[in-house]
């Protein structure tokens, strides 16, 4: 048998490198902290608002070949808690997303955890 360790070499590693871009194109898994959105139009100051306290929500989207899609928006259910309580608005929201998909477009999923505090403002700002 001639099979040196050189031919062998030559054979696997073109397998090995084609093995190991396509592995990691098919699936993948993703954690990451998203964007935070701590910007307001306007300049505001602890006399102008009132900390209730804090929200949290987690949801989940899901696309499938970038057509079908569904999910829901967690700023919105944030909101929606803080009136609840009483509050007015949100601030310092934050969100945590992990995301997992095949192919990137055949199969897409992000679960997201998303948390903010809850303020109410004062009749001075609602004016």
């Amino acid at each position: 048998m001639g099979f040196s360790m050189k031919k062998i070499i030559f054979r696997i590693l073109p397998l090995l490198l084609v093995g190991s871009f396509f592995g990691n194109c098919i699936y993948t898994e993703l954690r990451s902290p998203g964007l935070a959105a701590n910007m307001t139009q306007y300049v505001m100051n602890s006399d102008d608002y009132q900390i209730i306290g804090p929200v949290e929500t987690q949801g989940e989207y899901v696309s499938w070949f970038l057509l079908v899609l569904t999910g829901e928006t967690g700023y919105s259910d944030l909101l929606k808690q803080a009136r609840e309580k009483g509050g007015d608005d949100i601030i310092n929201y934050r969100f945590e997303l992990r995301q997992k998909s095949i192919l990137l477009i055949v199969w897409n999923r992000v679960i997201w955890n998303a948390s903010a505090l809850a303020i109410k403002y004062k009749d001075k700002i609602k004016k």
